[in-house]
């Protein structure tokens, strides 16, 4: 199959790629974005269903092409801009093949590791599945090395801490729509209530309990977290280890030039 890239370009004004580990406050993120003016088709985490159920490329790219049109969540749009947000080992080592669509920065968020792989054991026991899962969806080693894709390829890019996001999301999203040459309005940080929305093209029937609280939600929640010690998590399988590896990197990303800060 073809690179969709020319395809995409024609049909939308500009494309946003949006790349995370999971439970990294990426939806909601993608929930500011959603309510620019500007952007007016959503393509939620299109790589899932090829991850989990082996599909091809070409799934994931159907999947962009059937977009979201946001006009039908959030109202009518003055632009047609595309939004695709991902995680980071769903998307995997076809982060090339991803990040050549974009028409702007690319966008990587972070959180401190041992709150999204506690969240993500979390979110596995509401669901009453095992909280064991391949290391590899933790999404941090995915993360590091399409970071050190972007560097070696001299692709700028974004990064940005869900702490500062949530909290203070105004400063946060000021400057990372202006890097996306989007204009931003405060009124973007607050929506109404979507429940009954499916984002998932893998997990498409019962309650989705990875998107339960930001689809309840009405606008971006400051983070209240405990951040857990790394004696909660258990050793078995390489977990604990693997975690005082993320948090390792995540230190280290702070310190990223490539960070947005928020402004005082």
């Amino acid at each position: 199959m073809s690179h969709p890239s020319p395809e995409l370009t024609a049909k939308h004004e500009a494309v946003h790629v949006v790349v995370a580990p999971p439970r990294t406050a990426s939806t909601a993120f993608a929930r500011v974005l959603w309510n620019n003016p500007a952007v007016g088709y959503y393509a939620h985490e299109p790589f899932e269903a090829g991850y989990f159920e082996g599909y091809g490329p070409e799934h994931a790219w159907e999947s962009v092409r059937d977009a979201v049109d946001l006009s039908a969540v959030v109202g009518a749009k003055s632009g047609n801009s595309l939004l695709i947000k991902e995680i980071a080992f769903q998307v995997g080592e076809r982060i090339g093949e991803l990040l050549a669509v974009a028409t702007s920065v690319p966008v990587f968020l972070i959180r401190d590791p041992r709150l999204t792989i506690s969240s993500r054991r979390e979110v596995k026991r509401r669901a009453g599945s095992s909280l064991e899962f391949p290391l590899a969806e933790t999404g941090w080693q995915a993360l590091d090395r399409h970071i050190t894709h972007c560097r070696d390829n001299g692709i700028d890019y974004v990064l940005v801490d869900a702490f500062d996001f949530r909290s203070q999301p105004a400063s946060v999203m000021s400057q990372v729509s202006a890097r996306l040459g989007l204009d931003f309005d405060p009124a973007q940080l607050t929506w109404e209530p979507r429940p009954d929305m499916a984002l998932s093209n893998h997990r498409t029937t019962g309650v989705d309990h990875f998107f339960t609280r930001v689809l309840n939600s009405k606008g971006i929640e400051p983070p209240m977290e405990t951040v857990p010690e790394l004696t909660e998590f258990p050793e078995d399988g390489g977990l604990r280890a693997h975690v005082r590896w993320a948090v390792d990197l995540y230190q280290h990303l702070l310190d990223d030039p490539k960070r947005i800060a928020p402004r005082s």
